[in-house]
């Protein structure tokens, strides 16, 4: 794996400081949580888990990490008649309970009852400072009083029913988050929309290709690979003209009316997944998803950036191929990669809609827009006078001579290379070879337009 493709939790996000804090507003009609409050047994959540009832261990939620020395501890609380800390659950459509705050206390409990570890490991009791006869004794070596001092112990949980308004309740769930290392929001969504639709995105999110273009090699430990393919999913469902900050919210509201989404919805989604990803790969390799810099007056050479990764061009990208032709896209590769490199050296509003307040209206509509209408005008209605030159002809030029026609210095590589009309197109430049020169982006660019 070279240095441009290491695995994403490595990469950098290239997103500014109002995604991290954005917040949701819950209107004033709807700021009501529906919670029921207990103190069941032990016994009575365990019949449950048994039963299939309550899911301690959703895939959201991190693997148990307890040592048998603190799992220990928590048991000998319980016959000291110590109070416990509080036990969440959310009860979900299908009538189970998942437990989004508690889970390692829960499975210390269960794994003592059931003499092992969720791993496999047997659970004897160990490094207990009161009860020290009890050390290296199982839940059936130690005297029946006791079990049923376990057994019977009470536990104070509160469970959110399911009627609770779902913004709501991911902004508590998110405040409940008490770990060492706090779930992010994606992780979030996997505990409150689970169904078949949460799947889906999980099982897109190990595409080969989809992979191979976020630089990674197996699925990322912090789901940023889901919520990846959860963004393209929004924009494909609402399309970007229905958007409305903020993102956190945007996205939420796509996996909560796709929560059980029908099996035809789920096949089409797939094969507009898997066209976008394929088109991408063909187009960018692995400089998807990344910008390109033109070079500047000291430095003419422009680059590509190696590793911040860009979601707002993530999502133009991977949603504009969606509905398209394949066919049609391959035959107009090199075009359509040119436009994109000239959006990101040349176009400054283009620039700072992928690089300032990325998530407002503004900022989602201009980007779209100016990529849409410059794809359009590639893939759409046939130009009577082509505009850009062929990827070919400036390969041909830089292969018979890399220096710029304008400044005289080396072009480092033929991204940053660009094709010049010697005289230029609106006075009436012709797109032909004889009409061409190889300069560098940058000083194309920074050229006076006198000619």
């Amino acid at each position: 794996m070279n240095e441009e493709t290491k695995e994403l939790n490595e990469l950098e996000f290239e997103q500014p400081p109002e995604e991290e804090i954005e917040r949701i507003e819950v209107p004033s009609a709807k700021r009501r949580v529906y919670a029921d409050q207990g103190d069941p047994e032990i016994e009575s959540l365990y019949g449950k888990y048994k039963r299939g009832k309550l899911i301690i261990q959703p895939d959201f939620q991190r693997h148990f990490v307890w040592d048998v020395a603190k799992s220990s501890r928590l048991i000998e609380s319980a016959l000291l008649d110590i109070p416990l800390p509080v036990i969440y659950l959310s009860e979900e459509r299908d009538g189970k309970e998942h437990v989004i705050d508690g889970q390692q206390r829960l499975t210390a409990f269960f794994s003592f009852i059931d003499e092992q570890f969720p791993d496999g490991r047997d659970f004897k009791l160990s490094g207990l400072k009161v009860f020290t006869e009890l050390n290296r004794k199982s839940f059936k070596e130690i005297k029946d009083e006791m079990q049923d001092k376990i057994r019977y112990c009470k536990i104070r949980t509160i469970t959110f029913r399911r009627e609770s308004e779902g913004d709501l309740k991911f902004e508590i769930f998110e405040r409940l988050n008490t770990g060492a290392v706090s779930l992010n929001d994606q992780e979030l969504r996997n505990c409150i929309y689970r169904g078949p639709y949460n799947k889906l995105l999980k099982e897109l999110s190990k595409d080969t290709d989809f992979m191979y273009l976020l630089g990674i090699k197996k699925p990322d430990k912090r789901m940023k690979d889901v919520e990846l393919v959860l963004r393209f999913a929004a924009f494909y469902h609402f399309t970007y003209l229905n958007y409305k900050p903020p993102m956190r919210k945007f996205l939420n509201n796509d996996m909560e009316e796709y929560q059980h989404i029908p099996e035809a919805k789920a096949t089409e989604l797939k094969n507009a997944f898997k066209n976008s990803v394929t088109i991408m790969k063909s187009l960018l390799d692995i400089h998807a998803f990344k910008r390109f810099y033109k070079g500047n007056e000291k430095n003419p050479n422009g680059y590509w950036e190696p590793k911040k990764f860009n979601a707002s061009l993530y999502d133009i990208l991977i949603y504009s191929f969606a509905r398209e032709d394949k066919n049609t896209v391959y035959q107009n590769l090199d075009s359509i990669r040119e436009a994109l490199i000239h959006l990101m050296t040349n176009d400054h509003e283009f620039i700072d809609s992928i690089e300032l307040s990325t998530s407002s209206i503004q900022a989602v509509t201009k980007r779209c827009d100016r990529w849409r209408l410059t794809l359009r005008d590639i893939i759409g209605i046939a130009q009577k006078e082509p505009r850009c030159f062929s990827l070919e002809l400036k390969q041909q030029l830089y292969d018979q001579d890399p220096t710029c026609s304008i400044c005289d210095q080396k072009v480092q590589n033929i991204d940053d290379a660009a094709i010049d009309h010697i005289k230029q197109y609106w006075t009436g430049g012709k797109t032909i070879p004889e009409n061409a020169r190889l300069t560098h982006r940058y000083c194309n660019w920074a050229r006076p337009r006198k000619d």
